[in-house]
């Protein structure tokens, strides 16, 4: 059995289940925990319920839950789900849960007060299969790295307007470059089909929502852009140094460019497009890095050596604290 929860009475109609994959960071679900369950709602015809999905293999989430249950608002609960393993920990989030509506948070996001009802509205008035919104940084230490001090490779945001079509498979303009689960909401019917709609191949990288998102886009799917959808994303201090931020956009882009090749009809001229544009991304920046040592250069020079097939499916280990 994979579900470890107490005896709770559940709604009978339950819109909108919120999945929370987790593994090690119990401080920031916590806070996660918190601002999901603060959730202002004002449509009373929403119901909706928290499920914690625990990926440790010590099932360390476990106690957490159960203390904020008997205060929460609404149902909240807590299933083992595999080991370290994003994708099986989606994957067994979704079964457990309960909605017509999956929300996806992160463990180390706090979602805005209106974050669920702002999704479900745009949902419901686009009628999109899934709608995606913006993720701001939070830094430990409270300052961005000295190397981006804007915080630009931590934002997720497209700056659209509400309800814009999001087309991820165009590769000009980069409309919907870096699209991601982590602020999300879709449809089980039409994006979660399946007992295991997340490729568990990918589960230790973090790919497995760009392979979902890719091969959705493929079939028509119909996704949004949710503007008003807020998070925001806590960085510890080990992923504030450059040298993690390269290891994260290069896997990025490797896994990313192993997506494309997996869901073409054409791998061949696909393969050839990617690594020409990797081979222009590498000439270009490594040049510009060359003359102007910038950060930013270095990290498109990181990008198109995922491209071009150097780089990891495994997750990141991230440097100790000094």
């Amino acid at each position: 059995m994979h579900n470890s929860e107490p005896n709770i009475i559940l709604q009978n109609s339950i819109t909108v289940s919120v999945v929370i994959p987790c593994y090690d960071r119990m401080d920031l679900l916590e806070r996660t925990l918190h601002a999901c369950l603060q959730q202002i709602v004002k449509d009373t015809t929403l119901m909706w319920e928290v499920v914690v999905a625990d990926n440790h293999p010590q099932r360390i989430a476990k106690d957490l839950v159960q203390a904020l249950q008997s205060s929460s608002p609404v149902p909240l609960r807590y299933i083992e789900a595999g080991e370290r393993n994003i994708a099986q920990a989606r994957n067994l989030g979704i079964a457990a849960a309960q909605g017509a509506f999956i929300a996806f948070v992160d463990d180390d996001e706090a979602p805005a007060s209106d974050w669920l009802e702002a999704h479900y509205t745009c949902l419901i008035c686009t009628k999109a299969d899934a709608s995606f919104g913006p993720k701001y940084p939070v830094f430990d230490g409270g300052k961005a790295p000295e190397w981006d001090p804007t915080g630009h490779y931590y934002t997720t945001d497209f700056h659209l307007p509400q309800n814009t079509r999001l087309k991820p498979l165009q590769w000009f303009p980069p409309q919907a470059r870096g699209l991601g689960t982590g602020n999300s909401m879709m449809r089980r019917a039409t994006c979660l089909m399946g007992d295991k709609p997340f490729d568990e191949k990918f589960g230790r990288c973090g790919g497995e929502d760009t392979m979902l998102l890719l091969s959705l886009a493929k079939k028509g799917r119909y996704f949004v852009w949710c503007a008003t959808a807020h998070v925001w994303e806590y960085n510890e201090a080990p992923r504030k140094v450059l040298s993690y931020m390269a290891r994260r956009v290069q896997r990025s882009s490797y896994h990313s460019a192993a997506v494309r090749l997996a869901i073409s009809d054409h791998p061949f001229s696909t393969r050839c497009n990617i690594c020409a544009v990797g081979v222009a991304q590498l000439l270009v920046y490594g040049l510009l890095f060359l003359i102007r040592k910038r950060s930013s250069d270095y990290l498109q020079v990181c990008k198109a050596k995922g491209k071009l097939g150097f780089g990891s499916m495994d997750f990141i280990p991230e440097p100790a604290p000094e």
